[in-house]
């Protein structure tokens, strides 16, 4: 059965490193499913042509377009064990306080939720995989 995509919806995501603490130490990021034009425009917007024809992506370009577009907040982030950090916008300097590795997970789970089933949609929501 398809299940449509709802561009509107926002899902919690727990970091793969997360998930073993207690989830009272866990980071809870709040994301949200991108549309079909948010896609589009970020996909024509980080593509060029190089030299010779062939088309290449402005990968780190593109993570960061699309934490902008998908991350809407976070709880539970820390700068040290008893300082959260408030969520204001996805702006550059929110941004820089993700570590690489974390940007390409939450950039991954918000572009896989375009093609889950609806049971692994559901065990996202939960942060588990």
């Amino acid at each position: 059965i398809a299940i449509a995509v709802d561009p509107n919806r926002t899902f919690g995501y727990v970091l793969k490193g997360d998930r073993t603490l207690p989830e009272e130490q866990q980071t809870v990021f709040k994301l949200k499913v991108l549309s079909a034009r948010e896609l589009a425009k970020l996909e024509d917007s980080v593509s060029v042509m190089d030299k010779d024809g062939n088309w290449q992506v402005k990968v780190g370009t593109k993570v960061l377009e699309i934490l902008r577009l998908g991350l809407k907040g976070w709880e539970n982030f820390l700068r040290t064990s008893a300082s959260t950090i408030p969520f204001k916008d996805a702006s550059d300097e929110s941004l820089d306080l993700l570590r690489p590795e974390w940007r390409i997970e939450l950039a991954d789970a918000i572009t896989e939720q375009t093609s889950l089933s609806e049971g692994e949609v559901k065990n996202l929501e939960s942060g588990r995989d």
